[in-house]
């Protein structure tokens, strides 16, 4: 029947029959201890008050027994003052029991017995004016032979009082027994009631509940002996594992989402870099030759060869596009040594020394010789530096100042690095495009490619290495090439 009930059901069930043997075993131990109180209170107020009365009755009958012989022997009056004295007591012993709560047979006993007593009494009484008058003739006991009867009466009623109250207090106590022996019942059977239910609900909670969160745990990466310690905690731990490693992979999923666009977007480069390159690079190149050959064999005034030029330059502009698009789309094929990233750096600056001044800036380097050597393409990283330097100075179009430094760190994930920073003092990227400025074919220029800093990205991709942008608005862009150590094979990206 419970198998066919919900978890739920079952456990609220479980809990419901727990707390109706609770209530009643409670409820049976509350009704016991009225009923003892009550049967207490009853014995100690009456019953045992009755047969204490029936036992101080036959003392004081048996004490007024012999008063009357020792005055009859020596004719002293303090025989009949004691006489007297139990006679009260014995008057007051029956008062004091006819105030109780008696039954109507009760108070007809205490009743007969009052009036036997005082035909008693007045026997005695009789005897004693009968001495005092000299009327008696003969021995003592015939003088007590009248009394003697009524006496020994008195004393049964009192002794059969007195029994009758005993056989009261033992059905009493007997009343006790079947009231504790009943308890003990119910108590035993809640007790095994309660066994059984707590069984059952331990076996459902085991089953159902604690045995699949231990299975649960350990298929999540929970060990075998933490999860028998404290099934619920090793969940927890193990779901937050879960948590941690669920956000690792949703950003290496992203990552690898990001990889496969810039790889689509290099698949669709790639196609149209070799269509342009079969389409306009060969006329160019024709047109190149014939304006060298122009220029050199005709005479031109001074408008005409600044036409020329500006032609001849919009053409070398044009090159310069194609080569980028080439660039971007040829696959990598390194030619790795070990150098100093120093003398690539000279090389770089002595390459755009006139550049440089063209553009009206100023260039800080300081050469660093003993930081450690590095693994690299020496011509692939030239060529991020240059983009990165030409980025700069076109950044700064009423000239400025960049900074080029490098220095041996410690990467969390790349280990150690060296790395090269470019900075400048130029109006900085936007917030709202910092995000984009990686991207191919993303540009602000008007006559830019969009591909620079997405080769240099390429480039340093292809070392394993890591390429970092960071700009504030107003305050110039600092652009990070971090380049393991050895070369090692380390997961790279761009960062923004």
């Amino acid at each position: 029947m419970l198998a066919a009930l919900s978890l739920r059901s079952r456990i609220g069930v479980i809990f419901s029959a727990i707390a109706i043997i609770v209530m009643i075993g409670g409820g049976s131990m509350l009704w016991y201890t009225h009923q003892m109180d009550t049967v207490l209170v009853s014995m100690v107020n009456k019953d045992f008050i009755l047969y204490k009365t029936a036992q101080n009755m036959e003392l004081a009958l048996a004490n007024q027994k012999g008063l009357l012989t020792y005055y009859l022997v020596d004719g002293d009056a303090k025989w009949l003052k004691s006489l007297g004295e139990y006679r009260q007591i014995f008057y007051q012993i029956i008062e004091d029991a006819q105030r109780l709560d008696l039954t109507p047979k009760q108070r007809e006993a205490l009743q007969v017995i009052s009036d036997k007593y005082r035909v008693y009494t007045q026997e005695k009484d009789r005897a004693i004016e009968n001495y005092k008058s000299d009327r008696f003739h003969g021995s003592i006991s015939s003088l007590h032979e009248k009394q003697r009867d009524a006496f020994f009466g008195v004393l049964g009623l009192c002794r059969a009082f007195s029994e009758d109250q005993w056989r009261v207090i033992v059905k009493t106590e007997e009343r006790s027994k079947i009231l504790s022996q009943n308890l003990r019942a119910v108590a035993f059977i809640a007790i095994a009631m309660f066994t059984l239910l707590g069984t059952v609900f331990l076996f459902i909670l085991y089953r159902h509940i604690l045995g699949p969160i231990r299975g649960l745990a350990l298929e999540t990466g929970s060990s075998a002996q933490e999860s028998s310690k404290d099934e619920v905690h090793s969940l927890t731990h193990s779901l937050k594992g879960m948590m941690r490693d669920f956000g690792e992979t949703s950003n290496e999923l992203a990552r690898s989402r990001k990889n496969l666009l810039q790889a689509e977007r290099m698949v669709m480069v790639g196609e149209l870099a070799a269509g342009v390159a079969h389409t306009i690079r060969n006329p160019f190149t024709s047109i190149k030759m014939r304006m060298f050959s122009l220029g050199r064999s005709l005479k031109l005034t001074e408008t005409q060869e600044e036409d020329l030029q500006v032609i001849s330059d919009e053409i070398a502009r044009i090159d310069r596009i194609v080569e980028n698009f080439l660039e971007f789309a040829r696959p990598p094929k390194l030619r790795l040594k070990e150098c100093r990233l120093g003398d690539v750096i000279n090389s770089v600056l002595t390459l755009l020394e006139y550049r440089l001044k063209a553009y009206n800036v100023a260039m800080q380097y300081e050469f660093q010789p003993d930081l450690p050597l590095v693994r690299v393409d020496v011509d692939r990283i030239k060529e991020a530096l240059v983009n990165l330097v030409i980025n700069a100075c076109e950044a700064m179009e009423t000239g400025g100042r960049i900074t080029i430094t490098e220095r041996h760190e410690t990467h969390a994930k790349l280990g150690d690095v060296m790395a090269v920073t470019v900075s400048d003092t130029g109006p900085g990227i936007p917030e709202a495009i910092i995000d984009k400025v990686t991207t191919p074919f993303f540009t602000t220029k008007e006559d830019g490619s969009g591909l620079g800093l997405s080769i240099v990205v390429r480039i340093v991709r292809e070392h394993s290495g890591k390429f970092i942008v960071s700009s504030n608005a107003g305050e110039g862009t600092q652009c990070a090439i971090l380049l393991p150590i050895g070369g090692e094979d380390h997961e790279s990206d761009s960062d923004n």
